[in-house]
């Protein structure tokens, strides 16, 4: 299963602010991490709607989290941004009324988001957390740096 890249910077944000511990700025994140400042606004849009952050205006403004880290959980946030999510299409497919790939899928997707609701913003903002290692031996790219903001 791979996330729309709206949850993936959704999560990547969070993560910072996590990191942050306040307000953070959307064009320095959006310029550190390598993507269109248009695209983490709407994602930024998108968590404060949610109540997952809070925005500030002004001179020292930007986005925060609305709550602890601690109390964020990771399946709850990809339940959130990722709409309609499912495996597959059966609605259009022929088989649908004769086919029980459906039931596997619909329990395939709960456990993957079981998973997710085991973890906290917490617990996959710490640093010094070594990465899965087939992601972490790929080269370096800045849309995908996952760090505190500078």
């Amino acid at each position: 299963m791979q996330l729309t890249q709206h949850t993936d910077f959704g999560l990547r944000l969070l993560i910072v602010l996590a990191r942050a511990g306040g307000p953070l700025s959307l064009p320095a994140f959006s310029a550190q991490q390598g993507l269109s400042y248009h695209h983490v606004a709407k994602v930024a849009q998108a968590l404060v709607a949610a109540g997952f952050a809070v925005s500030h205006r002004g001179r020292s403004g930007g986005i925060a989290l609305a709550r602890p880290a601690d109390q964020i959980m990771v399946g709850e946030v990809v339940r959130t941004l990722e709409k309609g999510m499912r495996l597959t299409d059966c609605a259009t497919c022929a088989l649908r009324s004769d086919c029980a790939l459906s039931g596997v899928l619909a329990e395939a997707l709960e456990a993957f988001l079981g998973v997710l609701d085991r973890y906290t913003l917490a617990d996959v903002a710490r640093e010094g957390v070594a990465a899965f290692a087939p992601w972490a031996a790929l080269p370096a790219a800045p849309s995908c740096a996952v760090s505190e903001a500078s």
